[in-house]
């Protein structure tokens, strides 16, 4: 081969590679253009990004510290909430006490209404006190019956028309028309005290269907609720309507009450004076019944040489507030008292 050709051959070869990597060239040129407006667009977005990047943690700063204070308003809050709760359940646990005070209170008046004797009943029965019987000049009542034995059945006897007095029976008629009751109040004195009794009856909420067990355990509770004990300085026998009034009493009052309310639900009721080796006195009720039904009691069997109807007759102590309380107690306390005397209550027409 001739240096001709050859040099014709090397120029076909070299016309070709340059053709080819022209043709590279232009393509790489073409895309490097390409990248380079990529790149320029992300740029621009990167920048736009960075920018709103910029904005958003300073938005989270700013969040970040409301939140915080958002967090200190609300432990803060529930503080205050934790103590207002802790408040208002002990104002709602003074309000429930004040309820429950304001409930007994509204009670108390309301039995204070139904209870109260006016000053006209009350001298009354100081005018009766004064001028049934006397034993050694002194008004009758105003003496400790338990120290003179000759007082004894007086004193009984005048507790038992008490009673019955109360309950509704005409006692004393020189007196009632001597102290002109009736010209000052339009009525007799027993059925002013009556009334009383009525209402002690209706607050003891007896029942028609009642068995006379049932009424004297309402009798003894609603009595137990209203009057509590309360020594004497004088020793009046108080009628029934002044115990009530009074909200307080000795065992004397307490059996005298208690005999009446019996008596005006049909229980045949006594009263009973007793004394034991202590020298001590002591009042208590005596009903003609067979038994208490469930409860357990103590009783007589026979009064008879003491003046009382024939049969059983049961003892009450009125100062229990039940009968279920005297059951539990009874065999501790009754037997040291010793009979001395005893009256029924007359109740009727």
């Amino acid at each position: 081969m001739n240096q001709k050709i050859l040099s014709i051959l090397v120029g076909i070869v070299l016309g070709s590679m340059l053709g080819t990597m022209g043709y590279f060239y232009i393509n790489l040129n073409i895309r490097y253009n390409e990248l380079r407006s990529n790149y320029t667009s992300l740029e621009y977005e990167y920048r736009a990004l960075s920018k709103t990047h910029i904005s958003l943690l300073i938005n989270y700063t700013r969040l970040d510290e409301e939140h915080q204070v958002l967090i200190n308003d609300y432990t803060e809050l529930s503080k205050n909430y934790a103590d207002l709760d802790g408040a208002y359940e002990t104002l709602l646990s003074d309000y429930d006490n004040l309820s429950a005070e304001y409930t007994t209170l509204q009670f108390t008046l309301e039995t204070w209404e139904q209870l109260h004797i006016g000053t006209t009943l009350e001298t009354y029965y100081d005018y009766v006190r004064a001028n049934v019987v006397t034993l050694g000049g002194h008004p009758l009542g105003e003496e400790e019956w338990w120290s003179y034995p000759d007082y004894y059945e007086l004193s009984v006897e005048f507790a038992a028309h008490e009673a019955a007095h109360d309950a509704g029976n005409l006692y004393w008629p020189s007196l009632e028309n001597g102290s002109h009751y009736y010209e000052y109040t339009g009525e007799y004195s027993y059925e002013t005290s009556s009334k009383i009794l009525q209402n002690v009856l209706l607050m003891s909420k007896i029942n028609p269907y009642d068995n006379n067990v049932t009424k004297i355990d309402k009798i003894m509770r609603f009595v137990g609720s209203v009057v509590s004990y309360e020594y004497k300085l004088i020793d009046h026998m108080w009628f029934p309507a002044e115990t009530l009034a009074f909200r307080s009493g000795d065992c004397t009052s307490f059996s005298i009450l208690e005999s009446a309310l019996f008596e005006m639900l049909g229980i045949k009721s006594a009263i009973g004076f007793f004394k034991n080796s202590e020298g001590e006195g002591h009042a208590m009720v005596l009903v003609h019944l067979d038994d208490l039904g469930e409860y357990g009691y103590r009783y007589y069997s026979d009064l008879t040489s003491y003046g009382l109807s024939a049969g059983k007759w049961i003892m009450i102590e009125p100062q229990y507030h039940s009968l279920s309380e005297q059951e539990t107690n009874q065999d501790s306390w009754m037997p040291q008292w010793n009979i001395l005397v005893a009256a029924e209550v007359d109740y009727g027409p």
